[in-house]
């Protein structure tokens, strides 16, 4: 995040750089003496293990190393590959002999073409500085994919569009009583509505859709079927609500009764069709002038077919459906079920792989057994460019002779309702690619791949969709339909969909699954029938229901991040986002219900509608997220910092969902450039961020315009911006910052040219090489608004030094960027700063980008830092940041020589702090300092999330200057571990899972002691500061004293365990 000559200030100031260590000797005392050799603990391939379906030409190979000796090193290594493990004594692939290297992370495969649908295996040994060689590792391997769109046979295919179609609403009018211009102006209240539908046939189906601004609650003779809240900001009337009311229609008349809301003066209106289906055909029957209204309540059998409602008056139409201020609000469609019965030969099978993948959302079956336990496949690209596919082994699940294959195939983010954006954002019907391929023992194969010979259907699942939620009915299950045997002949072939030019690609991403489950730690019943669980945790997933009851009863599921004063559910945050999923029973016995196509972001979770009392055990939160390994462990002797910590975890847990969301709950859930641009330094150190991170990157270079702008979201959406400062820099910062987490030059080297680009649309678009005061700012800062022509400079200047520092890792030409850079400073200073160091706007977030981007005089670095903290001690202690500053606050308060005001800033538990966030119960971090104000109240419903991981930025200055944890060379080949005891913390510890092995300290200062225990892995070197005046003050063994500087004595070390101790009182 800042800058790391500002980092290690100090060092520089008073000895040897960290870029200059001494070489390490090796330890003459009998404890270091080597008792064995180099040791392979475990390998990766492109930071997985066993990856399946890898489509990298060239992919990279890493192992962590272990020895019982200290400052062990590699200084060569062997790699062996073969198609099976027992050709690596003699491998058949690649040998890559013995080379004179010290890499033993991401080391490039160099070897023969690979092939696809062929597995690899490799050993791995090495040899130690003293030229001894260790064991050779236990054979792993990795399987590559189908490696190029040359290798599919498959054909796109998808469900029929009448079939999956919701009812159509050509015809429909919206109307209201009538009442001034109701379109344009009408009051705060209820109005009430009736019609009667007339069936001449038997009724086969029979869909209602009903959409009111702003709710409803709809009855057919005198039974509630639908119901959606009145709430202005959720915009209700987006989106019609389909519900099946076949059993509550026969032959003859039929009541039709509709309590509408408008909930604020404005617009009113209700839109409503039934869409009937008899032996005789399909009707519609649409709300229009016969509909009766009334503005009186009515009494309670208003909905029933013998009210009479002869003295209720005329609706009135107001505009047909497409018009007037509500436009063309759609429906959704339905999920499908499409399947397919195969043979194969009656021999064995050696091996098989499914390929698949979908525009939409897809869950596979083999023989009625679930394929893998990925969620929400193939994850969300830009479609119109690119989708992943997923590999998987079904070796097992196939048997001789007849086999069945079934996909369920949902919109998904293609088709359904992305952001506040509405549905279709990249195509209009889901669409599945499959190609199982069978390999037997004899060598023979076989492929079954999706074409028109699919079968297609409806089934349980009526609606499902990211944002507006699943709608399951039980009693539509067709058991058995993922198995052989089943009769399809009722179903509808499947349809090709030839159009499709989008690049199929490997995953690259980790899957997004469910990692673990909560249990729930109380139940409430606010409200008669509504039964309120705590899962004691905010979270991102779905809910596991397990009821009983009668068939035809239907649970609603609801789900809120935190709760009103009474103890209901709070959701008017989540605007138009519907957070809730319905199952009506198929009866018969104990039931489960686990939406499969849709997430939530919450803590508590309100049942009603449930037969009888639930028990605590009732529902069971699943908690869904990208399955990478976290990496960091922290733990202090202040609650709220291991609060803190957890937040920060959970935060990323619940916005790494196969994109960097800037929210889970709310109708948004985008993957802000902005956000992850200042949380991606903290996210690589508490979890494997690399894979993840680098697909995003592809979906940014995806969105990048043609005149190098980035977007502000990726993947796109339509109707957002591009080329925002602080926002479309995530284009250059995320790949610096994992480069500097991994060592990742791959990562650089992908994204160079798009980083050029970024710089010279910033060129471009500058006057005097000053940025236009556009754009977001310092967003949601506390009443400290930085100009933004500032934070844009700030921000070229800075994309520009990371440009120039990534032209000397590849090796290209950085003068042209350093040039600039000059350039660009010196604008910077001449517009913006007073000779006295003063910062235009004079905010903290102001000082805190010039000190940290290194845009000042050496001359007024003092002086700028000197009114930062003036302006942080005006307010008491408190920040003033948003977005953009905090992030950067706390380390440049550290690299001016604050780190004590630092310490202040981050333990202060009064607003605007992370404290204050706290103690009013957070579990993850809140988008405002004050989603919940000091009065109890909460923040504007317009935009309040409490999962947003952009203050939670604050962990990488947590690890680096609490736990003392950070890189001194990209990668942590070289640790700087210098923990800063301050403000109440008098322990410490933690742990950092590098690509080398793990990096740990535990300090503890008491009773005039301070103690320091550090684990360095093989390979790496270390430089430890230990707090102390002069070296005979440290008691340690193995560590070689290098200076004193700052206040500590430094010391070197290389791999092994060490232990530190200092009586700090010793010159009080």
């Amino acid at each position: 995040m800042i800058s790391r000559r500002h980092l290690l200030a100090t060092t520089a100031a008073t000895g040897t750089a960290l870029t200059g260590l001494p070489a390490l000797a090796p330890s003459a005392t009998a404890e270091n003496r080597p008792t064995a050799g180099l040791r392979i603990r475990s390998t990766a391939v492109e930071y997985a293990t066993q990856p399946l379906g890898l489509d990298t030409p060239h992919p990279r190979l890493s192992w962590i190393l272990e020895s019982d000796a200290r400052n062990q090193s590699q200084s060569a290594y062997r790699i062996r590959i073969a198609t099976s493990p027992d050709r690596l004594g003699d491998p058949d692939v690649w040998d890559s002999g013995k080379r004179k290297s010290s890499q033993s992370v991401l080391v490039r495969y160099d070897g023969p073409a690979l092939r696809p649908r062929t597995r690899y295996h490799w050993s791995v040994r090495v040899w130690d500085d003293r030229g001894r060689p260790s064991p050779w590792s236990a054979p792993d391997w990795w399987e590559t994919g189908l490696l190029g769109a040359g290798q599919w046979r498959a054909h796109w295919i998808t469900a029929p569009a009448e079939l999956t179609a919701p009812p159509q609403l050509d015809g429909a009018t919206w109307i209201w009583f009538p009442e001034g211009d109701p379109a344009a102006d009408a009051p705060a209240a209820t109005r009430w509505f009736r019609t009667t539908v007339r069936t001449t046939g038997t009724v086969r189906r029979a869909r209602l859709v009903v959409a009111a601004d702003d709710g409803f609650t709809a009855h057919v003779d005198g039974t509630e079927v639908a119901a959606r809240e009145a709430l202005g900001v959720a915009k209700a009337w987006a989106h019609p609500v389909t519900v099946d009311v076949t059993e509550h229609l026969r032959r003859g008349a039929a009541t039709l009764a509709i309590a509408a809301t408008n909930a604020e003066q404005g617009p009113a209106g209700l839109l409503a069709t039934l869409e009937l289906t008899t032996e005789d055909g399909t009707t519609h029957h649409h709300t229009d002038r016969t509909w009766r209204t009334t503005d009186r309540r009515p009494p309670d059998t208003w909905t029933s077919p013998g009210h009479d409602d002869s003295g209720w008056t005329t609706a009135e139409e107001l505009a047909p459906w497409g018009g007037g201020p509500w436009g063309r609000v759609l429906p959704q469609q339905s999920p499908a079920q499409l399947r397919r019965t195969f043979r194969l030969e009656r021999k064995p099978v050696a091996r098989a792989r499914l390929y698949a993948t979908a525009l939409g959302l897809y869950e596979a079956h083999l023989n009625g057994v679930r394929v893998g336990h990925d969620q929400l496949t193939p994850g969300w690209t830009d479609y119109r460019k690119r989708v992943q596919y997923q590999t998987y082994d079904v070796t097992d699940a196939l048997r001789r002779g007849t086999n069945a294959i079934g996909v369920t195939l949902a919109p998904g983010w293609y088709a359904g309702n992305v952001a506040w954006l509405g549905q279709h954002q990249y195509g209009t019907h889901p669409a599945l690619l499959a190609q199982l391929e069978v390999t037997y023992t004899d060598g023979s194969t076989e492929r079954v791949t999706t074409d028109p010979a699919w079968r297609a259907a409806t089934g349980p699942l009526l609606t499902a969709d990211l944002l507006m939620g699943e709608a399951y009915d039980a009693r539509k299950e067709t058991p058995g339909w993922t198995s052989p045997g089943f009769d399809d002949t009722g179903w509808r072939p499947a349809t090709t969909a030839a159009d499709i030019t989008t690049e199929v690609v490997a995953q690259v991403d980790a899957p997004t699954r469910v990692e673990r489950e909560l249990k729930p730690i109380k139940r409430t019943e606010p409200a008669p029938g509504v039964h309120l669980f705590d899962l004691g945790q905010n979270m991102v997933g779905s809910v596991r229901l397990t009821v009983s009851g009668p068939a035809g009863h239907t649970v609603r599921i609801r789900h809120a991040e935190v709760l009103n004063p009474d103890g209901t559910a709070y959701t008017a945050n989540l605007r138009t986002a519907h957070p809730a999923d319905t199952y009506t029973l198929k009866g018969g016995g104990t039931e489960t219900y686990a939406p499969r196509f849709t997430f939530h972001g919450f803590r508590y979770v309100e049942v009603t509608g449930y037969p009888g009392t639930p028990p605590l055990d009732a529902v069971t939160g699943r908690v869904m997220h990208t399955a990478a390994p976290f990496t960091m462990s922290f733990r202090t002797d202040v609650p709220m910092l291991n609060q803190l910590h957890s937040n920060i975890t959970w935060g990323q847990r619940g916005n790494f969902l196969s994109v960097p969301t800037d929210t889970p709950a709310r109708d948004e859930r985008l993957g802000w450039t902005g956000d992850i641009n200042v949380f991606s330094g903290t996210a690589a150190y508490t979890m494997e961020s690399a894979r993840f991170l680098t697909k995003w990157l592809q979906d940014l270079r995806d969105g990048q315009g043609a005149d190098g702008a980035f977007p502000d979201v990726a993947p796109v959406v339509s109707g957002l911006g591009s080329g925002t400062a602080g926002w479309g820099d995530a284009g250059v910062t995320v790949p610096w910052n994992l480069y500097q987490a991994y060592g990742d030059t791959r990562v650089l080297r992908e994204n160079w040219p798009a980083m050029r680009g970024w710089i010279a649309y910033l060129e471009k678009h500058s006057s005097g090489l000053l940025r236009p005061a556009e754009g977001y700012g310092d967003w949601l800062n506390v009443d400290a608004e930085t100009p933004k022509d500032v934070i844009g400079t700030a921000y070229f200047a800075h994309a520009t030094d990371l440009v120039a520092r990534t032209a000397h890792v590849l090796r290209e030409d950085p003068a042209p960027y350093e040039d600039l850079l000059a350039r660009i400073k010196s604008a910077f200073t001449a517009a913006y700063v007073s000779a006295g160091g003063k910062v235009k706007g004079d905010t903290q977030t102001g000082y805190v980008l010039a000190l940290s981007m290194d845009l000042l005089p050496a001359t007024l670095r003092r002086p700028a830092a000197d009114r930062l903290v003036a302006l942080i001690e005006a307010r008491d202690g408190h920040l003033s940041t948003g977005f953009l500053g905090a992030p950067r606050l706390l380390p440049t308060l550290t690299a001016t020589g604050h780190t004590d005001l630092a310490h202040r800033l981050l333990q202060q538990r009064t607003f605007p702090s992370w404290g204050y966030q706290i103690d009013r119960g957070s579990t993850t971090m809140w988008e405002r300092w004050d989603s919940i104000k000091p009065d109890g109240g909460f923040q504007d419903v317009g935009m309040n999330s409490f999962n947003h991981y952009a203050y939670g930025s604050v962990g990488e200055w947590m690890y680096q200057n609490i736990t003392g944890i950070a890189p001194a060379a990209p990668g942590f080949r070289r640790i700087l571990v210098r923990p800063r005891p301050g403000g109440e913390v008098r322990f410490a510890e933690g742990r950092h899972d590098s690509l080398y092995g793990p990096i740990t300290t535990r300090w503890s200062q008491r009773d005039g002691q301070f103690t320091l225990a550090v684990s360095v892995p093989v390979n790496t070197t270390a430089e430890i500061w230990v707090p102390a005046r002069r070296e005979t003050d440290v008691v340690q063994r193995g560590a070689r004293f290098l200076r004193l500087a700052d206040g500590c004595a430094v010391y070197a070390a290389g791999s092994g365990s060490y232990r530190f101790l200092t009586r700090t009182d010793l010159h009080a």
